[in-house]
């Protein structure tokens, strides 16, 4: 487990940290920004760490083929892979 700070989301799903490592949320599909509902899900995203002032905690697991980590985050309210996860940003099939 490290602790990380958020610099940027790039969509609901992926971003980067502070430290120039970018990261992917595991399990975890939203829409691409450009694409219908992807800046909505970017928003969410952004409010679940911005009340932690983008402070979050994570788990890496491996790196996807673009050399991104792969994590599972959370704060202290709670994993903010199972709650973009309950609000529809699911891996359907993929």
């Amino acid at each position: 487990m490290k602790r990380k700070r958020i610099k940027q989301w790039d969509d609901g799903d992926s971003g980067s940290f502070t430290d120039g490592t970018r990261f992917r949320l595991n399990r975890v599909r939203a829409p691409e920004k450009h694409q219908f509902g992807g800046e909505t899900a970017t928003r969410r995203a952004a409010g679940m760490t911005g009340r932690s002032s983008g402070f979050v905690n994570i788990n890496p697991f491996a790196r996807d083929k673009h050399g991104r980590l792969v994590v599972d985050m959370w704060n202290q309210d709670g994993s903010i892979n199972k709650r973009l996860l309950k609000r529809g940003c699911k891996n359907k099939g993929r």
